[in-house]
């Protein structure tokens, strides 16, 4: 009979968890998914900024073109499909993919573009080709379906916030449990 003491004694904590744990725990559920931040959300947590993708370098071609090459996520080439560049200016044009997958946009001007095909985009600086620095590459290689979201989080998130408070708690009331338990079963 020694199960159900215990097993009573965890629901016991859970309940008592559950009264401290729940308010909180769904106003980070619920923000998870928003990108504003309303007077609520400003108070409890900080909201989440998706990461920016890593700007490339690339350099222009000698009529000014931007090259690239549109690949899946294995390598393999993807034919006729739309890829769009837009300007930092606003401007945008818009290319279809060759049999190889490649893709060019003649008359580029130099600056900052956004290069995207329907499920993939990568930011790049265009320079002309006097100008470009030396790590610059000669075309773009645009990875469709390369978006992946990991459920990994630093450990440092993890331990902070309602889910640190929450295991405090949990620990205050568990351990006098079990302790108080393990001193009954052993007299």
């Amino acid at each position: 009979m020694r199960v159900p003491k215990n097993l009573g004694a965890f629901a016991a904590a859970l309940a008592c968890l559950n009264l401290v744990m729940p308010l909180q725990m769904v106003q980070a559920a619920g923000q998870s998914g928003t990108t504003g931040t309303t007077a609520t959300q400003a108070t409890s947590t900080s909201p989440r900024v998706a990461p920016r993708p890593v700007t490339r370098d690339l350099k222009l071609g000698p009529t000014r073109e931007l090259r690239g090459q549109l690949v899946d996520k294995n390598g393999v080439r993807l034919a006729k499909r739309i890829v769009v560049a837009v300007h930092a200016d606003k401007t945008s044009m818009e290319t279809v993919t060759d049999a190889n997958g490649r893709f060019r946009f003649p008359q580029a001007k130099p600056g900052t573009y956004q290069v995207a095909s329907q499920q993939s985009y990568q930011v790049c600086r265009c320079w002309v080709a006097n100008t470009a620095p030396p790590v610059a590459a000669e075309q773009l290689l645009l990875v469709e379906g390369d978006l992946t979201l990991r459920g990994q989080r630093p450990i440092g998130e993890l331990l902070s916030g309602p889910v640190l408070i929450g295991l405090i708690i949990a620990a205050a009331i568990i351990i006098p449990i079990a302790v108080h338990n393990s001193q009954k079963s052993a007299s």
